[in-house]
């Protein structure tokens, strides 16, 4: 049991650095206007929570799109950590 508390919590976290990294780099994304009624154009703390939260889970599911080299290179760092966590809880949860 302790394993999963500390897998969650890694997880948690990891959305948590990640939305503030997206907070700090909001201007390197554009919303999708098919796929929002906010006219902003500038993502807010929702809009780089919920984009965390989907990556980090597997979904990848957001309104945001990457608009730069940096913004992207972001996006896959976060998904390699999210690969990684999972094959990792996988491995002990098969031993």
């Amino acid at each position: 049991m302790k394993l999963v508390i500390k897998t969650f919590t890694f997880q948690v976290c990891c959305v948590i650095l990640f939305t503030l990294i997206y907070i700090v780099f909001k201007n390197d994304f554009v919303r999708d206007p098919t796929f929002t009624k906010n006219k902003t154009t500038v993502p807010e703390l929702l809009d780089c929570f919920f984009l965390a939260t989907t990556v980090q889970a597997g979904v990848g599911y957001s309104d945001l799109i990457p608009n730069s080299e940096t913004s992207k290179i972001i996006l896959i760092l976060q998904q390699f950590i999210m690969i990684s966590a999972n094959l990792f809880t996988l491995y002990i949860f098969t031993l």
